[in-house]
């Protein structure tokens, strides 16, 4: 069992309020919502802190749950570890329910002009398309992303913030989408940031 705090940001969500609005409000540090963030423990004082400032209940604000019942994202987001870094990509490491799992999330954000390939020979490719304007065809720019080892002890997952216009070349071999019955023995799923938060096998 583990505390939760996701009730707490969709009460700032419906009153509009940010982590930093709770922040100057409650009085408390940038530090603790870090902690509360990754549902780390703190202390009674700050829950009451936080429970006067929004006029609400405890049970409005924290939870205790299950880590077998929360979500692979929620996981990655209170438990994960940053492993390593590039200029292209973080690696974050994590376990829930028994199961490992590396995940590797682009440091930019991907637009619709941004297309991800996902080619036989293992590598993922970051493709940016550039317009011209008038009737030229925009100018297409790729680079090597990333070529991620699958591990046999963990489920690696490949994540480009933001939204990308096409990820191609999944389900066709060592690369799989987020749809069921797709994991094979050494496949990478590489997913938007959005179906990233969706993710579960």
């Amino acid at each position: 069992m583990r505390m939760d705090y996701s009730k707490l940001w969709t009460l700032l969500a419906s009153k509009s309020m940010t982590k930093k609005d709770l922040i100057e409000m409650s009085g408390i540090s940038s530090r603790v919502v870090a902690k509360l963030t990754k549902s780390e423990t703190v202390t009674t004082d700050t829950i009451l802190r936080i429970c006067e400032t929004l006029r609400c209940n405890i049970s409005d604000v924290m939870e205790c749950v299950d880590e077998d019942a929360i979500s692979v994202y929620r996981a990655y987001i209170s438990s994960g570890k940053k492993t390593d870094e590039n200029e292209l990509f973080k690696t974050v490491s994590f376990s829930k329910s028994g199961q490992n799992y590396i995940v590797y999330v682009s440091k930019t954000r991907a637009t619709k002009a941004t297309h991800i390939e996902c080619r036989a020979d293992s590598t993922i490719y970051w493709v940016q398309f550039y317009p011209f304007g008038g009737m030229s065809r925009p100018s297409r720019v790729e680079k090597v992303f990333i070529k991620p080892i699958p591990k046999k002890d963990a489920t690696s997952i490949v994540v480009i913030k933001g939204k990308p216009g096409l990820i191609t070349g999944l389900d066709d071999g060592m690369f799989v989408s987020s749809r069921e019955n797709t994991k094979t023995k050494d496949s990478v799923y590489v997913l938007s940031e959005g179906a990233f938060k969706l993710f579960e096998i």
